[in-house]
């Protein structure tokens, strides 16, 4: 992959690429549900599938932990505020992307602030609006879905996660250090 140079914007998706959310919404809904479901039984996008329950619960869940635990959710990698910085030096405009409830975003924010993550753009996607719709010239992402829109000569680089195994997809990363070497 060419040298993208400066003045480019490298687009991090924070649900399950930066922050690994499902581990805490997981705790949550097993306590709920006195069951032992891992990350790795989720094997699609679409959860309420998965674990047949209604997309109201699913988002519910993901209400709460980012209401009352998000000092719990982990980062996807230890020291990730240094991989995002390590990103930013190699000349990039970082700009976090993320779909979710207005109720989190304070949290996020302090979450961020707590991983000492920089970035250059927090950008809250409230709608349906595909992130495509976005300015940026790579998206690190782990769901699929996001890539569907991407075209020349702008970059997708899907985040491994259980529920996107299956997906075909040509520049794949299992850490966000890894893009470093990509990008």
């Amino acid at each position: 992959m060419p040298d993208l140079g400066s003045k480019r914007t490298l687009a991090i998706d924070l649900d399950s690429v930066l922050a690994d959310t499902m581990v805490i919404w997981l705790e949550e809904y097993n306590k709920g549900n006195k069951s032992s479901v891992k990350k790795d039984d989720i094997i699609s996008w679409d959860i309420s599938k998965i674990l047949n329950i209604s997309i109201t619960e699913v988002s519910d869940i993901f209400t709460y932990i980012w209401d009352k635990r998000w000092k719990d959710i982990p980062p996807t990698e230890p020291s990730i505020g240094n991989t995002v910085s390590n990103l930013h030096n190699k000349g990039f405009r970082i700009s976090i992307l993320t779909k979710r409830y207005r109720s989190s975003v304070a949290n996020v924010i302090k979450w961020l602030d707590f991983h000492k993550i920089h970035c250059d753009d927090l950008l809250f996607v409230y709608d349906d609006a595909p992130k495509t719709n976005y300015p940026f010239d790579i998206l690190v992402d782990d769901a699929p879905i996001n890539f569907s829109e991407l075209v020349h000569p702008r970059i997708g680089i899907l985040f491994n996660q259980p529920w996107n195994k299956n997906f075909t997809w040509p520049i794949r990363i299992n850490s966000l250090s890894e893009a470093i070497n990509l990008i």
